[in-house]
């Protein structure tokens, strides 16, 4: 009887082995599949954490970042010809909103938002002729 007593033993042996191997299988999977979804995350950060209302021109640069994922507002980062130091502008600001609304319109139509950067002529305001003299 001892030949039955050891298969039987050797049966549960080889049935604890199996399940220790899906544990650690298991278990493997599950570390692999949360370092995976952590490396993923993208903290939420944005480019401007202060913005201003109003920058003085004129200026030599614009770019705009379209809010999303990363930053939850849209951003306004213009550079003024005379620092040449990149600065937040406010998007809510009057300032902000035009040159939003020039930069979408810009987009749409397919051409460069430098035109953006152009100083506007003032309404009433005539372009100054020189007089010709013969």
């Amino acid at each position: 009887m001892t030949t039955g007593t050891s298969a039987f033993t050797h049966s549960k042996t080889f049935i604890m082995t199996q399940i220790a191997y899906t544990l650690l299988a298991l278990n493997l999977c599950f570390i692999l599949t949360a370092q995976v979804v952590e490396s993923q995350h993208v903290p939420k950060t944005c480019q401007c954490p202060q913005v201003q209302k109003r920058v003085r021109g004129p200026f030599s640069d614009l770019r705009i970042t379209p809010k999303g994922p990363s930053c939850l507002q849209n951003e306004i980062i213009v550079t003024p010809k005379k620092t040449n130091k990149p600065v937040c502008l406010s998007p809510e600001g009057p300032q902000g909103k035009s040159l939003m609304k020039c930069w979408n319109r810009t987009q749409k139509a397919g051409i460069n938002h430098k035109i953006c950067l152009r100083p506007r002529q003032r309404k009433g305001k005539q372009v100054k002729s020189k007089k010709i003299t013969s």
